[in-house]
């Protein structure tokens, strides 16, 4: 019994093992409880990372959305636009700095400004010399070299660049073709020199005119007086040719000093052509001159409205121009069409319109640089008894057609006269 006895759990066993149960039990829960609430603090950060992401992610896409925005109207911009960095490397060039100079982006990015757009001008007009001296240029102009090795005139305006914290990026410039300026501000000083100009030979038209009747007055009465086989009729007669040129002369500088009104009516402009032509051509076989002409029309209706006497002028002025560049003979062809065009004296980013365009191109002598770029001076003439009004005054009705004309030619190669003019008239 007493073996037994040494086996069994005595009370105080049992309730010592009742309280360590109890307090393993309750430790049981405190951790779960624990871990529950580790469990919760866990889900709440993810919450909280997950919205944190969100935010970020916004952050990120309202970011690019900014730059996006901003790089778009970089680009939009008709001003080419650049940065150098604090290296004097170009860090950004737009596409209308792309345009202006002739270079791609990827051919002028990390390469150092001096070497793409400091060629030939001086140190002090780039953004180099601002971001060396902290010294900005603001509407100032310069000449810079393209690509292709051609000057052209700029407007440009450069600064310093700097982040939020006032800390130094590098420098950009901001510039602008003024080509088209140029030659507009060219354009209206020699309208006032020939408005001037025009002014005085109208005044001495008129003042001459009057002599000359009398000249040729009495040229005439001398003429019937003296007889055939005479000697000094032969003066008289020279006297009277003299007078005739002089009068034609004065007649045609009144006739380009007055303002042009203009007649306009719906034309046929191929059939308008075609009846010049056709004038000319009989001219040409009348004094035997061995000139072959070419015709281009378009195959469609073209239609326009124009004052055909005057316009009639041109053409034939400008057929007879051609004519004259072929000594030897040759070719001569004349194109019309319809093209989408905006013409020099609109408004820069216009809408196109559609433009009527004559060209008439010979295969003759040309002309050199020189004379083409004084072809539309007035009393500026390379033939021996010309007047120099002739192209003066087809350019006068181009104009007052609302038109353009140029003219493309080369010493030993022939010119191209090209005109347009638009439909409405």
């Amino acid at each position: 019994m007493a073996e037994e006895g040494k086996g069994e759990i005595t009370q105080e066993q049992l309730e010592a093992f009742a309280d360590s149960y109890a307090s393993f039990n309750k430790i049981i829960q405190q951790l779960h409880q624990a871990y529950k609430d580790l469990e919760q603090k866990f889900e709440n950060l993810n919450l909280e990372l997950e919205r944190t992401n969100l935010k970020l992610r916004e952050s990120l896409a309202e970011k690019e959305k900014v730059t996006n925005y901003l790089n778009n109207i970089l680009e939009s911009l008709t001003s080419g636009v650049l940065v150098v960095n604090l290296e004097e490397k170009i860090a950004l060039f737009n596409r209308a700095a792309e345009e202006i100079t002739g270079y791609k982006a990827d051919e002028v990015l990390n390469r150092p400004y001096l070497e793409i757009m400091g060629k030939e001008v001086d140190l002090q007009s780039t953004p180099v010399h601002t971001l060396r001296a902290g010294t900005s240029h603001l509407n100032e102009e310069k000449e810079v070299l393209t690509k292709l090795q051609a000057k052209i005139p700029l407007g440009y305006s450069t600064s310093l660049l700097q982040d939020s914290e006032g800390n130094l990026l590098g420098a950009v410039e901001v510039f602008f073709d003024l080509s088209k300026i140029k030659k507009l501000e060219e354009e209206i000083a020699r309208v006032r020199t020939l408005a001037a100009l025009g002014e005085m030979a109208a005044t001495v038209a008129h003042e001459v005119k009057n002599p000359l009747g009398g000249i040729s007055g009495f040229a005439d009465l001398l003429n019937r007086d003296i007889e055939e086989g005479d000697p000094r009729k032969n003066y008289v007669r020279k006297v009277i040719e003299g007078v005739d040129i002089l009068n034609r002369i004065v007649m045609n500088l009144l006739d380009y000093t007055r303002s042009i009104k203009l007649d306009l009516r719906p034309i046929d402009f191929k059939r308008f052509l075609e009846e010049i032509v056709g004038f000319f051509e009989m001219d040409i076989l009348r004094e035997k001159k061995n000139i072959k002409i070419e015709r281009f029309y378009p195959s469609e209706k073209c239609g326009c409205f124009l004052d055909a006497e005057k316009f009639k002028q041109v053409v034939l002025n400008l057929l007879y121009n051609a004519s004259q560049a072929l000594p030897d003979g040759g070719l001569i062809q004349l194109s019309a069409s319809l093209e989408a065009r905006n013409i020099e004296n609109k408004i820069p980013g216009s809408t196109a319109e559609q433009m009527l365009c004559l060209r008439i191109k010979d295969n003759g002598i040309g002309m050199s640089e020189e004379v083409k770029d004084k072809l539309f001076t007035p009393f500026f003439t390379t033939k021996e008894k010309g007047t120099g009004l002739g192209l003066s005054t087809v350019k006068k009705i181009v104009q007052a057609h609302k038109g353009e004309i140029k003219v493309d030619s080369k010493l030993g190669k022939g010119t191209t006269v090209t005109i347009f003019i638009p439909k409405s008239g």
